[in-house]
């Protein structure tokens, strides 16, 4: 006792000393600056810094780094407001991802955004720029964003195609025919066109008509008509003929290439043609030896030709005949080639009578034709078909058959 009495006092100097030396130390250790990790995701670096603070934004200007609108920080892999407090025992470390600038041009109007997002799509997308099917981005949504980008957005318009028998609609930022065709899935092939070209900018009506081309190519074959050839023949009487050799048609083949437009024909073209048969011509001898032969019934005379044509009548036109006389009954006209022969003649015609060529008739070419005169007052119309008897003298200009 006489010990405790005697140094009592002192020890518990000692011990209130030691206990104020523990506290102390206690607050200098706990108050000692930690350290943390601060990854750069920009540049895939990290460095330790001073966590004396519970905001990691200060961590950040420790190292030399401030905030600019748009940069991120991540803890834990969730993303964290500047002022966010974090406990003494979470000090372990932050992400850091920087936010790049982008110069964007949307529909002609400028901007700058500023984003720490992982790709450009992500930027515009969290600055409430919505891409929609059609719209138009260069570069690419997928870009990454490591730096500045400079980035522009058209906005995509209806456009109307009409495709052969097909219609739709696409929604495309093409600025050619040929770019929105290739977006809505539509080639041109080999023939194919579009309105307009394919090279034309989008039309202001916004319609692109497409037309499907196809061709093929025909062989077509056609008669050629075969000639016939007249012989005179002296021991054949005038009227009389004789077939000598048929005549058969050739043959012509013709190449035609045929155009389709829309599964309609639009045109044929002849590319090319031969002959493929040669014709073979009809050979007719024909009398050139004067008998006269007697008629009978209307026609009882003597004749030198007799021949069935074609008789219609005609009546007063008020003027006068090819001859120069006024028509009266009798007359008769006949074809130009005809009456240059024949001018003058006579021919019995059953039913109507024994009339005279003074006439011209040019609708009579091409046939055996006669066109009988009756006055108006007595005027009859005519159509028929008759054996006609050519009466004597032949004329002169007759060698054996008419033209």
């Amino acid at each position: 006792m006489e010990l405790v009495k005697k140094y009592g006092r002192q020890a518990a100097a000692v011990f209130s000393g030691l206990g104020l030396l523990s506290i102390v130390l206690a607050f200098t250790l706990f108050s000692q600056p930690t350290t943390a990790v601060i990854w750069h995701a920009g540049n895939e670096t990290m460095q330790t810094v001073r966590a004396d603070s519970p905001f990691p934004a200060n961590w950040l200007l420790n190292s030399g780094i401030p905030l600019y609108p748009g940069d991120r920080i991540l803890y834990g892999g969730v993303e964290i407001p500047p002022d966010f407090k974090l406990s003494e025992d979470h000090f372990e470390g932050i992400v850091f991802q920087p936010a790049y600038p982008i110069h964007l041009v949307l529909e002609g109007t400028e901007q700058t955004i500023y984003s720490a997002a992982a790709t450009l799509g992500e930027a515009l997308a969290e600055n409430g720029i919505i891409l929609f099917e059609g719209d138009e981005i260069t570069p690419s949504p997928d870009t990454a964003l490591s730096g500045k980008v400079d980035a522009a957005v058209k906005r995509g318009q209806d456009v109307n195609i009409q495709a052969g028998q097909e219609n739709f609609s696409i929604q495309t930022a093409a600025g050619s025919v040929l770019e929105a065709l290739a977006e809505a899935g539509l080639s041109l092939q080999e023939l194919d066109y579009s309105i307009p070209g394919e090279d034309s900018p989008i039309p202001d009506n916004r319609e692109i008509r497409v037309v499907r081309v196809r061709e093929e190519v025909l062989l077509e074959d056609e008669a050629i008509p075969f000639t016939e050839e007249r012989i005179a023949d002296p021991d054949l009487a005038i009227g009389e003929q004789l077939l000598l050799q048929s005549g058969q048609n050739g043959q012509r083949t013709v190449r035609v290439r045929i155009r389709y437009e829309n599964g309609e024909e639009i045109s044929r073209t002849t590319e090319t043609e031969w002959i493929s048969r040669q014709p073979v011509s009809q050979k007719v001898a024909y009398g050139t030896t004067v008998v006269l032969q007697s008629g009978t019934g209307e026609c009882p005379g003597e004749y030198w030709l007799e021949q069935q044509v074609r008789i219609t009548s005609y009546r007063d036109t008020g003027n006068k005949t090819a001859s120069g006389v006024w028509p009266y009954y009798g007359v008769i006209a006949v074809s130009p080639e005809w009456y240059s022969i024949l001018k003058g003649s006579s021919i019995c015609v059953p039913g109507y009578g024994i009339g005279t060529v003074l006439d011209v008739c040019p609708g009579c070419s091409g046939e055996p034709w006669i066109d009988v005169f009756i006055p108006t007052e007595d005027y009859v119309p005519w159509s028929k078909n008759l054996v006609v008897y050519f009466l004597p003298p032949v004329p002169d200009g007759f060698a054996g058959s008419l033209p």
